[in-house]
């Protein structure tokens, strides 16, 4: 690997995280929103490397806080997350969006895509931001961009689509987009806050069997939140935050 491509942190060569190594890891976690709206105290969770972890709760109970503490979005008052054995603590907010960039791939319930670029500049933002990522993509297919294509048509994106400005593709057709753009240079973790929850039950199911089958190619963990607890047999395990959460709702 060549000075500019190495990455932000020592990995072994050939792997962003090794298999015995847990993809996401939470210690001692304690937050509490300014305004005391709850207490969220997470004694321990992990996601092993390429588990598939299903988390479900009642509206309000911290599910989209948990993932952005998971991810270093968030920084607890005390206690420790682990990104594929790195810790989170202490680290200055670039360090931690460096880190986040090479470990983590986000499909997020809106998406977050940006608009007015075509389908296959979305799904490379990740390889721009993480030359880690950037490496990796290219190391099967010889570039980012055919790694990017090759993905898009794993998931269903024909070549019709691809030239096209995401705002004018449909809303199924988005999500893959995001899901092939969380995907690139093979992160340990995939991240996915309620992304199927503008699809009907068909389009929901099929999606997540797709997500899953691409995530075991890529050896990816995948963390994912719904308050549809009819997906949750998809999943290697399901964790109810409620239940996990030792603090309290108020």
């Amino acid at each position: 690997m060549t000075k500019d491509l190495e990455p932000h942190f020592p990995v072994p060569a050939g792997a962003l995280s090794p298999a015995s190594v847990p993809a996401a890891e939470v210690r001692d976690m304690r937050f509490r929103w300014p305004g005391g709206r709850f207490d969220l105290r997470v004694d321990s969770f992990k996601v092993e490397a390429g588990e598939r972890v299903f988390i479900s709760g009642p509206s309000g109970c911290g599910k989209s806080t948990f993932l952005s503490l998971v991810a270093g979005i968030l920084v607890p008052d005390s206690g420790e997350v682990l990104l594929a054995g790195r810790s989170l603590k202490g680290l200055r907010g670039s360090r931690r969006d460096r880190l986040r960039g090479d470990l983590i791939g986000f499909i997020f319930q809106q998406f977050n895509l940006v608009p007015y670029l075509g389908v296959l500049e979305n799904v490379l933002l990740p390889a721009k931001f993480s030359p880690l990522r950037n490496a990796r993509a290219a190391e099967a297919y010889g570039s980012p961009a055919a790694a990017a294509g090759e993905l898009c048509r794993r998931l269903g994106l024909d070549d019709g689509v691809m030239g096209r400005p995401v705002s004018r593709l449909s809303v199924g057709q988005q999500q893959r987009v995001a899901a092939a753009r969380a995907l690139l240079g093979r992160p340990p973790l995939l991240v996915a806050d309620e992304p199927t929850s503008s699809l009907d039950d068909d389009l929901r199911l099929a999606f997540l069997k797709l997500l899953a089958g691409e995530c075991r190619q890529a050896g990816s963990a995948l963390l994912f939140v719904s308050h549809d607890r009819s997906l949750a047999g998809e999943f290697d395990r399901e964790e109810r935050l409620d239940k996990l959460n030792a603090g309290r709702v108020v």
